[in-house]
């Protein structure tokens, strides 16, 4: 019994990292998310104490800020959708630890809050790659 009830948790777990991907996703299908990104990236490049964070923002994404304005919201929408869904789950998973990993390399000197937000999605990220989630309330369950 200890196990069912352990799945359904980890499934509840997975649905809201999923959820929250998508709200969070809902307010950067604006206009002002992908005019406003370039100038976001360029203060964290400038401020950013991890060096080679540093260096991959300024040379990379603040002179691309459109493209990855448009793969932020794309990721963030894959992984939103994927795991609310419990379809491809491992996939889903881990494209929202890419993401995490990305937002507290780059935001994490701001405050303790953007560290441990983005630590504990990575942990509850691990707990669903490993408990295979997705076969619980989700889609993965059919194959």
């Amino acid at each position: 019994m200890a196990g069912k009830n352990s799945n359904i948790w980890n499934a509840f777990l997975r649905i809201y990292i999923g959820l929250f991907f998508l709200y969070a996703a809902h307010f950067k299908l604006n206009p002002a998310f992908f005019a406003g990104l370039h100038n976001k990236l360029a203060y964290y490049a400038n401020h950013d104490p991890l060096w080679f964070y540093g260096i991959f923002l300024s040379r990379v994404a603040v002179p691309n800020a459109f493209l990855f304005a448009i793969l932020i919201v794309m990721g963030e929408l894959f992984a939103g959708i994927f795991l609310t869904a419990g379809f491809i789950t491992r996939i889903a998973a881990f494209t929202a630890i890419f993401l995490n990993l990305n937002y507290l390399f780059a935001m994490y000197w701001i405050s303790p809050s953007e560290l441990g937000i983005n630590l504990t999605f990575i942990v509850c990220e691990l707990v669903i790659i490993f408990t295979d989630s997705g076969k619980t309330l989700g889609i993965d369950a059919l194959f």
